[in-house]
């Protein structure tokens, strides 16, 4: 009967002892996930990837390393708003001007003229050769 009694001990002891190697094991694992995660997570913040975005969450799920090669052998997606780059530049709106008189004896009267959302356009009259109380041609300012 001892023998059965010592049999007895020993398989509870044996069961004991692989119940509790099965418990280090998986507390082993649950430590190493919590690692991999971390490490994930920090790696894909220094990728730039804002915790909580879509990249973000693919990023730690797929894992970090899983995550740069798939992103590094793909070209990135086109942005969500795209830039609009003119052709040729963009010239400031010009709705007024003024000409002012007429040098150096100031026979042609200035003027001057608001347009709104048309284009202004003034030309300074133009006197005689040498000056003269006469305009050649006078000041012009118009819309467009």
């Amino acid at each position: 009967m001892t023998g059965h009694v010592t049999a007895g001990v020993a398989r509870t002891v044996l069961l004991a002892g692989a119940a509790a190697l099965l418990l280090c094991g998986c507390q082993t694992m649950q430590n190493l996930a919590q690692q991999q995660d971390a490490y994930n997570r920090q790696r894909c913040q220094e990728f730039g990837l804002a915790p909580g975005t879509g990249p973000y969450i693919q990023c730690v799920s797929q894992g970090a390393n899983a995550y740069a090669a798939a992103v590094g052998s793909n070209p990135a997606p086109p942005p969500d708003v795209v830039p609009v780059v003119p052709l040729w530049p963009v010239q400031p709106q010009n709705n007024s001007c003024s000409a002012p008189a007429s040098t150096p004896k100031g026979g042609c009267q200035g003027c001057s003229v608001s347009c709104g959302a048309q284009q202004a356009s003034c030309t300074p009259g133009q006197e005689w050769l040498g000056g003269s109380e006469t305009c050649m041609s006078p000041a012009v300012c118009a819309c467009r």
